[in-house]
């Protein structure tokens, strides 16, 4: 298995263990598969001739593209028995580029785009969420999900401001979802970071995965999604 397959499939077991507690507990989750990963494949790099210092650099790369597509994964796993429930399909941007769309996904793609004057631009979208209506595609919600932050806390609000300028997409909903490991919008103190005013601003919901965080009526624990995804049906 690939190695963010072997991250899933330890969800799983984590899920079955903690249940809905482990939806908060999916920070220190991935830590611990993180600890793992580095100490398994640090091991292999080494073994295959690499210094210390260079299976570090290689291990700490290949665990970025690792946690981000774990964390995906994680989230439909999270909203998959509410999808099927509600006969709610989901796709992303990755598949809307393909060249070859069915029908059915090229309605999905027409119904996001960001119109630019001669060009349209496909929005960032890890997860999007739809449903057909009477063979009618109605996007309800853009999900974004980011391990951390630094300095791209502008990119998920951009997209929501040009989808709201366009009658046709000004409805869809833009969340975000994060581990937000660098706690660029987990806390107040005494003066809120822009990346937080910003966002909280901008954004229809942000849900923190993970147990310490100030809340508010934006910025929640992701085991309320479900709840707000609710609300747009």
């Amino acid at each position: 298995m690939k190695p963010n397959e072997i991250v899933v499939q330890n969800f799983l077991s984590f899920y079955k263990l903690y249940r809905n507690n482990a939806f908060r507990k999916i920070k220190e989750f991935l830590s611990n598969q993180k600890e793992i990963f580095y100490e398994n494949k640090i091991s292999e790099l080494q073994n295959n001739g690499l210094s210390k210092e260079e299976a570090v650099i290689k291990t700490r790369q290949g665990w970025v593209s690792v946690v981000s597509r774990s964390l995906e994964q994680i989230i439909e796993i999270i909203i998959c028995d509410f999808c099927n429930k509600h006969k709610l399909k989901i796709t992303n941007d990755k598949i809307l580029k393909s060249k070859n769309l069915d029908e059915e996904l090229n309605l999905v793609k027409r119904a996001i785009l960001v119109d630019f004057g001669e060009n349209c631009v496909l929005p960032d979208g890890d997860i999007i969420i739809y449903k057909i209506v009477e063979k009618r595609v109605k996007i309800l919600a853009i999900l974004s999900i980011k391990n951390s932050f630094r300095e791209r806390y502008t990119e998920t609000p951009y997209w929501k401001l040009k989808l709201a300028e366009n009658n046709l997409t000004k409805d869809i909903k833009v969340f975000m979802i994060t581990l937000d490991n660098d706690d660029e919008i987990s806390f107040l103190g005494v003066n809120p970071k822009k990346s937080r005013i910003v966002m909280e601003y901008e954004l229809d919901g942000i849900y923190l995965a993970k147990e310490s965080f100030d809340e508010s009526d934006k910025i929640k624990s992701i085991d309320k999604l479900i709840d707000d995804l609710g609300k747009l049906l």
